[in-house]
């Protein structure tokens, strides 16, 4: 496994990240296993929500004997400061741990909710206070698109950020370089997710994955493998692994089997022109 140091959080983190949505509706005892095999192939990066069903239940079990040696994250869609208060102390409990590696503002990307985060008793009072007293070691975002990210940026000394850096979506629709470039200019940590995403679901096509809202990157070992280094080049720090294990064993797999992190470009933008079907957002400003 390859490592690289989580911008100025000073943390160590493995390039292939877990995606705990994964393990909702997950029994204990298959967690526990999937888990561990994480661990096995050297992931030390764990993210999660209580806005997937159950799953930071399940992890919390499944990491109890790990926790000192993992770093954990966990996000928050609400808005308020008790809100989010109420959250974060549920979250606490249910991953069996004292305080949270990385906090995360999930899913920024409405302007109005920004203004509502960052109003008097909004989230991020809640979230400066409990970094003080130490729950939360460090303080993030997530989003989908560059402008909500900049405008985050501009409100706050984030220390990481979260959003899709994804080859066909940054190629195609130009989204992910320059909140990219702007969050390691401010020596943020920046993670990854929908990283192995290859597309929408095209109409009539039948999911076989119920955490997977778009077309992972199941069917082309070389494309997932491009994918993923095109992520890393770009100086993703963590790519999260899609809601499936089988996606994850396979970023496992494609590090643990790389000596470098070079790729082909002009193999990559072929992949590109091959594609039939929408990138995983759409999106114009």
């Amino acid at each position: 496994m390859f490592y690289k140091i989580l911008g100025k959080t000073n943390i160590r983190v493995s390039v292939v990240g877990f995606g705990a949505i994964m393990l909702d509706q997950v029994n204990d005892t298959d967690a526990g296993n999937i888990v561990s095999k994480a661990i096995d192939g050297g992931v030390n990066y764990f993210d999660v929500a209580p806005t997937y069903g159950n799953s930071q239940y399940v992890l919390g079990s499944a990491l109890e004997s790990y926790r000192k040696d993992v770093t954990l994250t966990c996000k928050s869609t609400e808005r308020s400061q008790t809100g989010i208060t109420k959250e974060l102390e549920e979250s606490l409990r249910a991953l069996k741990t004292d305080y949270f590696d990385v906090y995360q503002l999930h899913n920024t990307t409405d302007f109005d909710e920004i203004e509502k985060i960052f109003a008097p008793d909004g989230a991020m009072e809640a979230l400066i206070k409990a970094k003080q007293k130490g729950y939360i070691r460090n303080i993030g975002f997530t989003c989908h698109h560059d402008e909500a990210a900049l405008r985050m940026m501009d409100l706050y000394d984030f220390d990481t950020m979260m959003l899709p850096v994804n080859w066909l979506y940054w190629i195609k629709n130009n989204e992910g370089e320059e909140a990219v470039t702007k969050a390691l200019k401010q020596n943020m940590g920046v993670l990854s997710i929908k990283t192995c995403a290859k597309r929408r679901w095209n109409p009539g096509e039948k999911s076989i994955y119920p955490h997977c809202w778009y077309k992972p990157i199941d069917d082309d070992d070389e494309l997932a493998k491009l994918a993923l280094l095109f992520a890393l080049s770009k100086g993703v720090h963590s790519a999260m692994s899609p809601g499936a294990e089988n996606m994850l064993m396979l970023m496992i797999d494609i590090i643990n089997n790389s000596t470098s992190m070079d790729f082909d470009w002009e193999l990559l933008n072929k992949k590109v022109d091959e594609i039939d079907g929408e990138v995983i957002f759409e999106y114009a400003r």
